[in-house]
């Protein structure tokens, strides 16, 4: 299935560093994703939990694609690297790691504003998140993003998800994050509902947050992150996700190209 990406796609995702694809996935992919997801929670990684363990209504999970085939083979076969290719247009697209999210009915926690790149072991501009719901996200419940803000030319110190606090160990040179989500005004806010099919895809640097789930329906997602031509590996002073591989990694400046981070896609095959 060959995914056509606008010109205004490319337009929308360089402006705004959020772009929303229209059914993308197939429902053969989204039944696949599902069971991944389904077998990610009953049997989760020394690292998933639930951000909430008395409700049980916020479960995250990552890097679980060389155990979970279902993962596998979407990285490999979905369209999913097509559409990275398109729009950060790159020659090669490299895989650098799955993350799971699953809001049930009745989730409270909201997902901090935050951006994606300064977690991650990896510098360049070429890095995209591809956001894959499998159920319909209502408006109230979406991913929301501040428009451009891939472009203010700042890194944005992370914090921990469930306080807000700075985590320790990161770049201080980094930029504290400013209150968005109290002067909601003062900022371009994008958002958009979506159905099963549905993506959306942004770039690492771009803010973005979401409520949580007060709808009666699940909110089950599948994160991946890609990365392009000018990607390289940095080691960071803080915890990285994905984390450094234990063996065969990049060296620190070099390309990502190894096993942990797979070239899965190249201009001309």
């Amino acid at each position: 299935m060959m995914i056509d990406i606008s010109p205004h796609d490319k337009e929308a995702f360089a402006r705004d560093g959020a772009v929303i694809i229209r059914g993308a996935f197939s429902r053969q992919w989204l039944d696949s994703v599902e069971q991944g997801i389904d077998y990610n929670i009953a049997f989760p990684s020394d690292h998933g939990r639930y951000t909430d363990p008395d409700t049980k209504t916020f479960f995250q999970d990552s890097d679980n694609w060389r155990r979970i085939e279902h993962f596998q083979n979407f990285v490999f076969h979905s369209p999913a690297k097509e559409i990275a290719a398109a729009l950060l247009g790159s020659s090669k697209i490299n895989f650098l790691h799955d993350h799971v999210l699953s809001k049930q009915p009745g989730a409270s926690q909201r997902t901090l504003w935050h951006q994606d790149q300064p977690y991650s072991p990896v510098d360049g501009r070429d890095f995209c998140t591809i956001w894959l719901p499998i159920d319909p996200v209502a408006n109230e419940t979406a991913l929301e993003f501040v428009a451009g803000s891939h472009r203010w030319g700042k890194w944005f110190r992370p914090q921990v998800f469930a306080t807000g606090e700075l985590r320790p160990g990161d770049n201080e040179q980094w930029d504290i994050l400013p209150d968005i989500e109290g002067h909601r005004g003062d900022y371009p806010i994008l958002r958009w509902a979506l159905e099963p099919g549905d993506c959306l895809v942004f770039h690492g640097l771009t803010l973005h947050g979401a409520a949580g789930n007060f709808t009666p329906l699940p909110r089950r997602v599948l994160s991946t992150r890609w990365t392009g031509d000018d990607a390289i590996f940095r080691r960071r002073s803080g915890k990285m996700s994905p984390p450094e591989p234990s063996r065969d990694g990049p060296k620190n400046g070099g390309v990502l190209d190894c096993p942990s981070f797979p070239v899965v896609w190249r201009a001309g095959g």
